[in-house]
């Protein structure tokens, strides 16, 4: 088996299945990392704006069906940026996972992302094992900051 195809190990794609939402102003960024992610036992749902990802976060945690992690382009032209989309998200679901996404990284910036609270940064262009090794590290993590926080609905701001 390639290290590829281990990407997912099979006993943990047995616990539940990973929703993630992918978040992205460009068609072609949602359409391949979809595909990748549904090939490696994800749901994946793609959105173009912050918008809509508030918004089915938002129904998720109504329908107690919360996503498992989001990735979040940092700059989407004509609407919210990754990071106000980040407050949005937070605000409706404070333990989601949030990876920032972006071809426009500099040296110092997952740092400064990791401070603000996304959990990763994934660089674009983005290759199959790089996007599904960064969700499963999404996954995994339970950061300090929201151990205590209860998974229940809230009032979703934008």
């Amino acid at each position: 088996m390639s290290q590829t195809t281990q990407l997912l190990p099979r006993e943990f794609a047995a616990r539940a299945v990973a929703r993630v939402l992918l978040v992205d102003d460009e068609p072609h960024v949602l359409a391949v990392g979809k595909a990748v992610l549904e090939a490696h036992g994800f749901e994946a749902v793609a959105v173009p704006n912050g918008e809509e990802a508030l918004e089915l976060v938002r129904l998720g945690m109504e329908a107690g069906q919360r996503f498992t992690t989001a990735i979040l382009d940092l700059t989407m032209p004509g609407g919210a940026s990754g990071f106000e989309v980040l407050e949005w998200l937070r605000s409706c679901d404070p333990r989601l996972p949030v990876i920032a996404c972006s071809g426009y990284f500099q040296e110092d910036v997952k740092e400064l992302c990791q401070a603000i609270g996304f959990v990763d940064v994934l660089h674009k262009p983005f290759n199959l094992e790089s996007l599904c090794l960064a969700v499963r590290r999404a996954m995994v993590q339970e950061p300090e900051s929201f151990a205590d926080t209860a998974i229940q609905p809230v009032e979703c701001e934008s």
